[in-house]
């Protein structure tokens, strides 16, 4: 059974392992078990925050990169217009709950979006997106104030946005998606990864991006050297600030570790170690009120537990499925 994995998802193992087996691996849009189809839903809400996040980094990536590739000098202000509006339809899709409409499927709607506001009936006000509106603006207008980046990176045909990698580690298949992928020079890749944080918001932060220069360095898809020659650059988009990143064989080994002992915790939550056999019971539940109360599958874990508590559901488990060995975990 695949599941997706990030160091995002080691964090939520840590926090609320209930929540994880909900998100990561009881979650099936084509299963035949109303609460699996449920739980796959509301793993697609958002909150305002972090939706205004994803809306910039969508911009960077359907407008500022093809306006690069064409060469022409980069008109900010029509790439802002054109974020706005696509926060606009998005906004207008998530209010009619169209996410909840049969035959709905996310990769086949551009303005597919769930917010919490329209699942709990709360809605968004008029200000509050005015708010998500002027922090685009704001991060648009910080990004064009970086002139050394958008220079280099003007009129080149090879530059990727959301290249997808693949690396087989320790008996599973790990994906990575990396936001914009170029070579600067023959066999010297630079990856750039767009963050909408402020700074010192995300401590794991450079371990991301050395995920990202690792994957990049094991696909080899690039005849590179030695690690030194990739290049890890994040971009606080909210900041217009430019973080240059390690890329070593001393921070690969640390990552590997990283990952060896996060899959490792993952997987033995499960009494049979194996994933398409986990059941929810398995899973403890948070000893953080917070993260109980903001939590969107809140309800979901509730009637579970409830049904069986009753004996209704004796062992919810995830459904099983073929899949190729190894075991796929997206990054």
């Amino acid at each position: 059974m695949s599941f997706q994995w990030s160091i995002s998802t080691d964090r939520l193992s840590r926090r609320c392992q209930k929540q994880l087996f909900f998100r990561e691996i009881a979650a099936n849009h084509a299963s035949k078990e109303p609460w699996r189809r449920e739980a796959f839903l509301l793993k697609q809400l958002k909150t305002l925050d972090l939706w205004r996040g994803t809306v910039i980094h969508e911009g960077i990536q359907h407008y500022v990169v093809p306006a690069l590739k064409e060469g022409h000098p980069l008109d900010w202000k029509l790439l802002t217009d054109q974020t706005i509006n696509r926060a606009k339809a998005q906004l207008a899709f998530s209010e009619r709950r169209r996410y909840r409409e049969p035959g709905i499927v996310k990769g086949k709607h551009e303005d597919f979006c769930a917010l919490i506001p329209h699942e709990n009936g709360q809605g968004v006000s008029e200000p509050e997106f005015q708010e998500v509106c002027a922090d685009i603006t704001d991060a648009f207008q910080r990004l064009a104030e970086i002139p050394g980046l958008w220079a280099k990176l003007l009129g080149r045909k090879d530059c990727q946005a959301e290249k997808q990698l693949w690396v087989n580690f320790d008996n599973v298949r790990i994906m990575v998606q990396l936001d914009l992928l170029f070579e600067r020079s023959l066999d010297h890749p630079s990856i750039i990864d767009w963050k909408s944080y402020e700074i010192g918001g995300d401590t794991e932060a450079r371990l991301q991006m050395v995920l990202y220069g690792w994957a990049l360095w094991k696909s080899k898809i690039y005849t590179v050297r030695s690690p030194e020659d990739i290049e890890l650059l994040e971009c606080q988009v909210q900041d217009g600030v430019i973080i240059k990143h390690e890329c070593s064989q001393e921070v690969f080994d640390e990552l590997e570790d990283y990952i060896y002992r996060s899959v490792d915790r993952i997987f033995s939550l499960c009494r049979s170690k194996k994933l398409s056999e986990a059941k929810l019971e398995d899973f403890a539940f948070t000893d953080n009120p917070n993260s109980s109360e903001h939590c969107a599958f809140r309800q979901l874990c509730i009637e579970m537990a409830s049904a069986s508590s009753k004996g209704a559901i004796v062992h919810p488990t995830a459904e099983k499925r073929v899949c190729p060995e190894p075991q796929q975990l997206l990054l």
